[in-house]
């Protein structure tokens, strides 16, 4: 979830509350408001894994809120700088059919999708390479998804308080697949 909200709404909270019963993952901006305003809801919840953002290099962008949510888990990755789609109508002059309509966006919400990939690559990886259905039940769940996150791909220290998402870690040493499904598998319970 790309927004974020000063107080809870009761239709989205209704929507997170569904999901989050199915094991739906739920992923969501933290905001922009740098030290000046707490997390915005729905990423302040504990249904959703909340999102701040990094630059390229894993350095915490300057506008990520104070880390106030109630989760042990701050996850973080590129916001800063993403190259997005942008509607053609929108840029200062206006493109010509043709022109490619890209722009550089940064924030909370650009990261928010990128973590949101990134799990479901994790789970694609999980089902690539036949984890059992019982197992794969589990990782679609929040807190199986966070401590999946934080063991295969972010550093043991926290950046600036932030656990820095970085998926090649997942990958680094020339690490087999078998012995990622093997860490997979001891870190849901197997």
């Amino acid at each position: 979830m790309s927004f974020g909200l000063d107080k809870e709404n009761a239709e989205v909270q209704t929507a997170i509350r569904n999901a989050f019963f199915k094991n739906i993952l739920m992923f969501a901006a933290a905001s922009n408001s740098g030290g000046n305003l707490e997390v915005k809801y729905p990423a302040r919840k504990d249904e959703v894994i909340c999102v701040y953002a990094t630059d390229g290099s894993g350095n915490a962008f300057t506008k990520n809120p104070n880390n106030l949510t109630s989760s042990s888990f701050h996850f973080a990755t590129l916001g800063v700088g993403v190259k997005s789609s942008w509607p053609r109508k929108l840029h200062d002059p206006p493109l010509k059919v043709g022109e490619a309509s890209e722009r550089r966006q940064t924030g909370t919400s650009f990261a928010t999708p990128i973590v949101a990939g990134i799990a479901a690559c994790i789970i694609e990886f999980a089902i690539v390479q036949n984890v059992p259905d019982e197992l794969l039940t589990v990782l679609k769940t929040r807190q199986a998804m966070q401590k999946t996150l934080l063991k295969l791909m972010v550093d043991d220290t926290p950046r600036s308080g932030l656990h820095y998402i970085h998926p090649w870690k997942m990958f680094a040493n020339d690490r087999s697949e078998e012995s990622i499904v093997y860490a997979m598998k001891d870190i849901l319970g197997s």
